[in-house]
């Protein structure tokens, strides 16, 4: 993230905190990945602000290393996985969930392929100004960067429900002017931004468990739109 390790904790620890009142909201084991975004984002956070303590020596450098192998582990390669298998399996709509199984398998590739790149080659960080700047052994393929776009973005994009589209499209939106404006520092600025903005997702549950309630008393469970 930009600034400083306190933005980075401040900004975590409130994600975070959101991410616990969306699990408090799950209600089937196939809400479970798309619900725990957001705590994993704050974690992501919190542990990108140990990196900033590890460059700056306030930490003992094992642990600054393991935090930023971490971040890199997350965000490079596991995000990329997750991210279209959990909204595969929340999607109700049946003719949907088969349009997302292509987006599954690629994640799945992709994040394997980048797990592949940053647990085999050495990772760097290092500050860039208010940023940090994160170097891997990735090649800087445009190709690498459009499917990545592709499968965390496009299952939420794709999905049937409101809150969860508008997700996806701010998501879409930030990574475009994050590369326009911060290109070296794409994964620490991208990284809080959608941290930030996947509040939408908590309001997504919300919104579904309130309509369920209100309707439990006349009929099944009703999802928004």
């Amino acid at each position: 993230m930009c600034f400083s390790p306190e933005a980075d904790f401040t900004a975590g620890a409130v994600v975070a905190a959101v991410g616990v009142e969306t699990l408090r909201r799950v209600r089937a084991p196939g809400e479970l990945i798309v619900a725990a975004l957001p705590l994993l984002f704050g974690i992501h956070q919190l542990v990108e602000g140990f990196v900033w303590l590890g460059l700056r020596g306030q930490v003992p450098s094992g642990l600054g290393n393991q935090a930023k192998d971490a971040y890199i582990v997350y965000a490079h390669a596991i995000l990329p996985a997750i991210v279209p298998l959990g909204f595969m399996l929340l999607e109700p709509d049946r003719r949907l969930r088969r349009r997302l199984w292509p987006l599954v398998a690629l994640g799945l590739l992709l994040g394997g392929y980048l797990l592949w790149q940053v647990t085999a080659y050495p990772v760097g960080a290092q500050q860039a100004g208010h940023c940090i700047n994160y170097t891997t052994h990735t090649p800087n393929d445009v190709s690498i960067a459009v499917l990545y776009v592709v499968v965390t973005c496009g299952p939420a994009l794709m999905s049937s429900r409101r809150y969860l589209r508008w997700f996806g499209l701010v998501s879409l939106i930030g990574v475009i002017a994050t590369a326009l404006v911060r290109v070296d520092q794409l994964t620490s600025v991208w990284c809080v931004y959608v941290a930030l903005v996947s509040v939408l997702i908590f309001e997504h549950f919300r919104r579904q468990r309130a309509v369920e309630q209100r309707m439990s008393p006349i009929g099944g469970p009703a999802l928004p739109r």
